[in-house]
């Protein structure tokens, strides 16, 4: 049995595709970070092994190895991960899924299955791939070996090439209601208060709700980013480039730290435009909502629009080999102008 909270229309075309017995030989998950696609992916590699009924059934063989990640025949690839060059075998830091990992992996799947069964690639963070490393493995997605079955994790699927896409069976993951995500800490014993709280934090992401729930600071962070967002939007440019200043430590997790900013910040932008044009209902951070009120009297929709589009830029920037402080002091000369503003200039 499936243990993933919600998704419905997800789980019941993998079930129709197990049925069938001749699934898709390749598949995109594609939804925001958080949103459970690395879950159900494990969980469908395990389902398409598994020796007994309901698959997946979690109790046999190749279900626990699968979900325990030692299954000699289910390989998952992600940035950062092993390769077989012998002068660079790993990419500790890597943000990006590159050529040399996309040649093991077809190396691997070209290996007949060891337990006898189907071979499954799990790529996450497929959207980080670079044109060359996507051109390479089109051809395994257009001819993949025999049982062989690979999923795509995304989160910017427009990133991939077009012939990538066309060659893959979409399922989209979308963030869940509310009332799920409460109903689910309350479950794993959060408290009302707390589940509330999570919940109106988590715009919809189950994964990050439970690990908020394990992990307090999780939820704290996203109180300071999300002030961030208000404070630098009203603050001097010497302020704001002192915001920015916090990365000229270029340490991985400082670049880490900044990402998950810049994501905090694009969900508070996105609810300043919906509040600004009347808009209640979908916000993502519903607990600030009559500050979301004021604050979108404040700016042009045409403003903000542009800024969610340099927010996604600079997280480019930070995913790429670009000084993180230039680019964030870069953010702050976007960030929208008031009325007011914009009409005295």
């Amino acid at each position: 049995m499936w243990s993933v909270i919600g998704h419905a229309p997800a789980l019941a075309a993998l079930e129709r595709a197990l049925e069938s017995e001749a699934p898709a030989h390749a598949w995109l998950f594609a939804g925001p970070e958080g949103t459970g696609k690395r879950t159900v992916a494990l969980e469908f590699a395990a389902a398409l092994n598994c020796q007994s009924q309901p698959k997946p059934c979690g109790e046999c063989r190749a279900c626990r190895d699968t979900l325990a990640g030692r299954h000699p025949d289910v390989e998952v690839v992600e940035p950062g991960g092993i390769c077989d060059e012998p002068d660079h075998r790993e990419h500790p830091g890597s943000r990006d899924l590159r050529i040399c990992q996309i040649r093991r992996l077809e190396h691997v799947l070209s290996l007949s299955p060891y337990a006898g069964g189907r071979r499954v690639a799990i790529v996450d963070a497929a959207d980080t791939l670079h044109v060359e490393a996507a051109n390479a493995f089109l051809k395994t997605l257009e001819e993949p070996p025999a049982d062989t079955v690979i999923v795509l994790l995304v989160e910017r699927e427009e990133r991939l090439p077009e012939t990538v896409l066309s060659r893959c069976q979409r399922l989209a993951f979308r963030p869940l209601d509310r009332e799920t995500v409460i109903e689910a800490l309350t479950a794993r014993g959060a408290d009302a208060e707390r589940a509330q709280a999570i919940a109106a934090a988590a715009s919809g992401r189950i994964g990050w709700a439970l690990r908020a729930l394990e992990d307090g600071t999780l939820l704290a962070e996203r109180e300071t980013m999300l002030d961030d967002a208000v404070r630098v939007a009203h603050a001097s440019r010497a302020d704001r480039f002192g915001w920015a200043r916090g990365a000229e430590n270029r340490a991985q997790e400082v670049r880490e730290r900044y990402l998950r900013e810049i994501a905090v910040w694009e969900s508070w932008w996105r609810d300043v435009l919906m509040a600004g044009s009347g808009q209640v209902e979908g916000l993502l951070n519903r607990d600030r909502a009559p500050l979301l009120a004021e604050e979108g009297k404040l700016y042009t929709a045409q403003a903000i629009i542009k800024f969610l589009q340099a927010l996604l830029e600079t997280r480019e920037y930070l995913q790429a080999n670009v000084d993180p402080q230039l680019a964030l002091e870069n953010l702050t000369l976007d960030l929208p102008q008031p009325r007011q503003a914009e009409a005295r200039a």
